[in-house]
């Protein structure tokens, strides 16, 4: 299996975020990749599938990368204490989940592809969790969106405005790389890799702009 380097911007992310264990890699990567599908798709899906691969198939039972997806579609934080009971709160609130195990080699160890479920929509993405609670977003209903930047950078926007999301955006950051993705719920995603820092402050600024729909950092 071929694995892509993993890229470290500083002890922090060796460190990792602060998170439910054990690991952050196999469970707050796995709850911010939930996480992001959630805000993709905007709902809580009826029917959930998860797919594993590579190191996350072999280990995903007990590393908690399981229970972390779920919770990461529940809109669980990664420190949310509720995490070992995700699977259990999401069935009862009447969300049906599939865990699948393929054997399909991928670029990195760490792959996972959901599936978000109702019986209006569906919501396919895959990513993979490269270290420190750090996600790339590799495809999005089965388009590719990932870029190789010098950092590691990321951003997930959803517009309806994307002319005018790219022209913002510019404005707030240092050589953003852009990359237009297909239309989702009638709007327009767009992933970015940057070199500038994706602070607490520089999201709050990007989910105020005029033209955002939603936000959201790929960096941990």
């Amino acid at each position: 299996m071929i694995e892509k380097k993993m890229r470290y911007k500083s002890a922090f992310d060796i460190i990792g975020p602060i998170m439910v264990g054990p690991s952050s890699s196999h469970t707050a990567g796995a709850v911010r990749i939930g996480k992001m599908a959630r805000e993709l798709f905007r709902c809580l899906p009826e029917k959930l599938v998860v797919t594993f691969y590579g190191s996350f198939a072999e280990t995903y039972k007990g590393h908690g990368t399981a229970v972390a997806i779920v919770a990461g579609v529940l809109s669980f934080d990664t420190n949310d204490e509720r995490i070992p009971d995700a699977i259990e709160i999401a069935e009862k609130l009447g969300v049906t989940i599939e865990f699948l195990i393929s054997k399909k080699q991928t670029e990195h160890a760490n792959t996972v592809n959901l599936e978000l479920k109702t019986q209006k929509d569906v919501l396919n993405l895959t990513a993979v969790s490269i270290g420190g609670g750090s996600i790339q977003l590799t495809e999005l209903n089965h388009q590719p969106t990932f870029t190789e930047s010098a950092s590691g950078h990321g951003l997930v926007v959803s517009t309806n405005e994307p002319k005018l999301a790219e022209a913002q955006i510019n404005t707030a950051l240092e050589r953003p790389i852009f990359v237009r993705i297909q239309d989702l719920h009638n709007e327009s995603v767009i992933f970015i890799e940057t070199v500038s820092e994706i602070t607490q402050n520089l999201l709050e600024k990007i989910k105020n702009m005029s033209s955002i729909t939603t936000v959201f950092s790929t960096t941990g």
